[in-house]
């Protein structure tokens, strides 16, 4: 492997919005294709997408399907690489109440942006995009210029391992919380 380029991410997801106004699918293919050149410069491992609505509920509990828990699940480790790293997923992503008038209820949900990007490496979470880092709102294409470019901000990745509560996963908690007191038998990071 000597002299080979390690890719900086061993995988990408991106999660792309369906039903979008006109014009926002040609972002996202456009999106698509910046990732697959950076796997063919073994920048990038892989890529998966997942095709995700406009929102989801903010709790497991309010899931109907398996994808929405694992989605729900997912967006919680999101938020906790986030906090971790002193970034905020808003305005990217917006919780919101929703009345559902068919079935006369109200839940709360998190509206998704039209792309996300998450980089893993070694099974652990080392990026998401957008994001707002104190100074300003780092879009995909901005992370996907700096991986291109060879020079990417590092973060404090997530590990794999990493307790996350699902439950609440878009419950934005108080600065204050301590997220080292959770309890070990949280459902891990899932890869």
């Amino acid at each position: 492997m000597h002299g080979e380029r390690q890719p900086v991410a061993d995988r990408a997801e991106l999660y792309v919005r369906s039903l979008l106004p006109e014009g926002y699918s040609q972002q996202q293919a456009a999106t698509l294709d910046r990732v697959d050149d950076l796997i063919e410069d073994g920048v990038v491992g892989e890529r998966q997408v997942q095709v995700c609505g406009h929102q989801v509920p903010a709790s497991v509990a309010a899931t109907r399907t398996a994808v929405g828990a694992l989605l729900v699940t997912r967006l919680a480790a999101f938020q906790a690489w986030a906090k971790r790293n002193d970034c905020s997923l808003a305005p990217a992503m917006e919780l919101c109440t929703v009345d559902d008038s068919l079935a006369d209820a109200h839940y709360r949900a998190l509206r998704l942006p039209a792309v996300l990007l998450a980089e893993y490496r070694d099974g652990d979470l080392r990026c998401v995009t957008p994001h707002h880092d104190g100074e300003a709102v780092r879009s995909v294409d901005d992370r996907l210029d700096e991986l291109a470019a060879g020079e990417p901000t590092t973060f404090e990745p997530l590990r794999r391992t990493t307790p996350l509560t699902p439950t609440s996963a878009m419950e934005f908690e108080p600065e204050d919380d301590d997220s080292e007191e959770r309890d070990t038998e949280e459902p891990a990071l899932i890869t």
